[in-house]
């Protein structure tokens, strides 16, 4: 069996087969946003890693050194917000083809610290390699978040309300923007661009949310929404049911996916790398978390739908008309 028929969450459920787990240091180990480790003073540890392969996630043909550097930063600070919360160090592994340039190097560092320092990151260490064929950034990220604070994806309930942070689909409608170029208006490429490449780790406003003691569980919204609901309904043994008609876009989103002949919704239910937090709440406090993360930061939270038995499945309402959602999202083995 090869790794496309077996598929990510297969090879997934064998690597925590494979993992050895001692109960007296972990807490989380495969199966989250991040491994969370027993810590000190009141605080777990928490840590995470991401990969980055150049003409798999990103190309040099479209995106700067300054963009990739950023945006490996912020997807790994995105891993410890989901989990609650507050990013700390970092450790960066880098492979290079020898030929690129010293300056290219400057420049992806920059983008690095430039996040880094937005959301109190250290860089401390790492690695660097030489590569024959395509560049790969790896970030390793440690953090911490309080014992009793701490959310994991399996406190879901039914009765729960489904939440999302900011607006989904931008990061979606710039990969046509960039791969298929056509005269766009600027304003909605630029929106679009930004979202792909310098997405916005949730930190400030998950822990303007934790006092409110509402949240029962949490994803970031990585390989599109629907598969983040997917795996927050398996991990917690619930279905969904989603409203079409409340998912945030925004207008630039759909500005491009009517040039770009696209559904709007398609963009924000499957496409993914949003980084945007889906947050499972109880129905009495979501007016509280709503308002603690306004006051913070002003970001919008939007209710999208509500926790129902798992035997009810996930569904979606679209016309008044409730119809099974299919799985999808990015895959990558797919």
């Amino acid at each position: 069996m090869n790794l496309k028929s077996l598929g990510e969450f297969g090879l997934i459920e064998r690597l925590k087969a494979g993992c050895v787990i001692i109960p007296d240091k972990v807490v989380m180990g495969i199966g989250d946003d991040a491994a969370v480790l027993k810590g000190e003073n009141g605080y777990l540890t928490l840590a995470s890693t991401d990969m980055l392969v150049e003409d798999v996630h990103f190309t040099l043909s479209t995106a700067t050194a300054w963009e990739i550097g950023y945006k490996t930063m912020a997807v790994n600070v995105s891993d410890i917000a989901a989990m609650g919360g507050i990013p700390e160090q970092a450790l960066i592994s880098l492979a290079l083809r020898p030929e690129q340039q010293v300056e290219f190097v400057d420049e992806l560092y920059e983008g690095l610290r430039e996040c880094g320092r937005r959301f109190g990151v250290n860089i401390i260490g790492g690695d660097t390699v030489s590569s024959p064929r395509a560049m790969v950034i790896n970030l390793a990220i440690l953090g911490r978040v309080e014992e009793e604070a701490c959310l994991y994806r399996n406190g879901a309930r039914p009765g729960d309300i489904l939440l999302v942070t900011g607006d989904l689909g931008g990061a979606a409608a710039a990969l046509d923007a960039l791969f298929t170029p056509r005269p766009v208006p600027p304003e909605a490429l630029a929106y679009a661009r930004k979202r792909h490449f310098q997405p916005t780790p949730r930190v400030t406003e998950i822990r303007a949310a934790l006092p409110v003691k509402g949240l029962t569980a949490a994803d970031d919204i990585s390989d599109g929404l629907v598969a983040e609901v997917y795996t927050v309904a398996q991990a917690s043994g619930v279905g969904f049911i989603l409203e079409a008609d409340a998912i945030p876009i925004a207008a630039a989103t759909r500005e491009l996916a009517a040039l770009y002949q696209k559904d709007p919704l398609e963009y924000a239910l499957y496409g993914g790398e949003d980084f945007e937090l889906l947050l499972t709440c109880r129905p009495d406090k979501v007016a509280a978390v709503q308002k603690a993360i306004a006051d913070a930061c002003g970001t919008p939270v939007t209710p999208i739908g509500q926790v129902v038995p798992a035997e009810e499945g996930i569904t979606i309402v679209i016309n008044g008309e409730r119809r099974p959602l299919p799985p999808g999202g990015y895959n990558h083995f797919q």
